[in-house]
């Protein structure tokens, strides 16, 4: 993990870095630095001295809009103006365009290709036909700011190939019920809102502070810029420059992240590679086939010995090789094979266990446990490096405890009469521990000696629903919860020795 402590955008300039920094969480009735004030007083200028090719920033749209339409009009005498097309027309709309001007995309057109809302070009062409007498415009070519950009839209007009990014128009539904409006999704862009701006990074641009209505738009509309000289302002006006109260108070009381937290098991990987033990984690994945390319990447599940999953979601007996891990031998029951006497869980969908086992760790699975018939269980019993019997149990929330109890002690006595310790049972037994409600399933395990490994909250709830039950806790090193971004349920591990501690 790597904590970000330098500013990318002006890591050149780090006087306005230091400034920026000031502003973000400057409280309305602070003053200014006076530092501050003669830093920014160097870039302000007059509009007519402010370069014509590059971004302006305001604050409201019809500030926008108007500069687009001047600049528009100085730069260009040839401007075609783009009906829209309205389908039982309320009001005709349209559009001013000149080949040459700047233009950005107002709507996602293709995601995969680059076009997408918010992207900058230049119009380069205008392709019309004759449509009642008179011109329509039928495509537009756009030269994108970001080559790569749109190569599946290219020399789709007639001619010579030309490398230019051509749109159609697009088709949006209106507030008036029938109406249909086809128009080109673009708008021109040599000025845009504060709002649009956000997290779009330039060299230079004309910043104007006037009509700044909300906290926060200020330092926005500076921090565009990755140098004080290419910053040029307009209506300077201090007063516009402060933050939220919320967002610094949350900054003055955010806590501090414990990273022996984030990583548990990076900082004990000495322990992990020695030979006498082995590392069991469980997590609840909400979905295997949806999640497994997480897992895959995921920075700690590969350090795992043992990888027990519940709510692996699986139907049938065929695995698909994406759902395999490299180094890994997999085993699984999914969940119409664990009930016999209540088909309404047992036909519906979700639940199942699942389990992966490095190569080199020797395992037998127990596909057939006495006297077990109303469970979604997967029992395996480990002989080397670590003599062991482990479990992952899977509880549906709708499942009776009373019925759930009958299974799970068959399933103990079973495990127990194997003679092979310690037994690990691990799984979401949906029984939070947090709560101030009676733990049946808790008391059962304990009355047979079992310890119960994890304190932490295990889901977005805060929350205790992931367990992990051992015979012999003195055989654990070490034990806790991992984190994750793909699921409810957080990972829980438990680190056992061959020997006592």
């Amino acid at each position: 993990m790597i904590n970000l402590t330098e500013i990318m955008s002006q890591k050149d300039d780090v006087a306005i870095a230091d400034m920026l920094n000031r502003i973000r969480v400057k409280v309305k009735s602070d003053q200014l630095p006076a530092a501050d004030r003669a830093l920014l007083s160097q870039t302000v200028t007059e509009p007519a001295l402010c370069p014509s090719d590059v971004l302006h920033i305001f604050a409201t749209n019809k500030q926008v809009d108007s500069h687009n339409s001047a600049t528009l009009a100085r730069l260009y005498s040839h401007i075609t103006k783009i009906d829209a097309d309205d389908f039982r027309k309320d009001r005709q709309t349209g559009t001013m365009v000149a080949e040459g001007a700047r233009v950005m995309l107002t709507r996602n057109i293709d995601v995969s290709q680059g076009l997408v809302n918010g992207s900058f070009a230049t119009l380069a062409r205008v392709l019309t036909s004759e449509e009642r007498g008179s011109a329509h415009v039928t495509m537009l070519g756009l030269k994108m700011d970001d080559e790569t950009g749109g190569r599946n839209y290219r020399n789709r007009a007639p001619g010579e190939p030309d490398d230019l990014v051509y749109i159609e128009r697009a088709e949006e539904s209106l507030q008036q019920r029938g109406v249909v409006r086809r128009q080109f999704p673009l708008k021109l862009a040599y000025a845009c809102t504060i709002h649009k701006v956000q997290g779009m990074t330039r060299t230079s641009a004309v910043v104007s502070l006037k009509n700044i209505f909300e906290p926060g738009m200020a330092y926005v509309a500076l921090s565009r810029v990755t140098s004080l000289s290419g910053l040029h302002l307009l209506d300077m006006d201090v007063s516009k420059i402060y933050a939220n109260p919320e967002i610094t108070g949350a900054i003055e009381t955010m806590r501090q992240v414990n990273l022996d937290d984030m990583m548990p098991l990076l900082h004990i990987k000495q322990t992990l590679s020695r030979p006498d033990t082995l590392t069991i984690v469980h997590h609840n994945t909400e979905g295997l086939p949806s999640h497994v390319n997480d897992i895959k990447s995921h920075h700690e599940m590969c350090l795992a010995d043992v990888l027990f999953l519940t709510e692996t979601h699986l139907q049938g007996s065929f695995v698909a090789d994406s759902l395999h891990l490299v180094g890994y031998n997999m085993f699984k029951r999914n969940r119409h094979l664990s009930y016999t006497h209540f088909p309404q869980i047992a036909n519906r969908g979700g639940g199942g266990v699942a389990v992966y086992v490095k190569n080199h760790i020797q395992v037998c699975e127990k596909q057939y446990v006495y006297n077990v018939t109303d469970l979604e269980f997967l029992p395996l019993k480990g002989q080397a490096p670590v003599s062991t019997l482990i479990a992952a149990v899977y509880r549906p929330p709708d499942y009776s405890v009373r019925s759930f109890l009958s299974n799970l002690g068959s399933l103990l006595d079973s495990l127990e009469i194997m003679d092979c310790h310690p037994i690990i049972v691990c799984g979401d037994f949906n029984e939070n521990l947090l709560s101030n409600a009676g733990k049946p399933i808790l008391e059962m395990f304990q009355s047979r000696g079992y310890a119960q490994l994890i304190t932490a909250t295990t889901t977005e709830e805060n929350t205790l629903l992931d367990l992990i039950f051992i015979s012999q806790p003195q055989r654990c090193l070490h034990s806790g919860v991992m984190n994750t971004y793909y699921s409810y349920h957080n990972p829980v591990f438990c680190v056992v020795s061959s020997n006592s501690v």
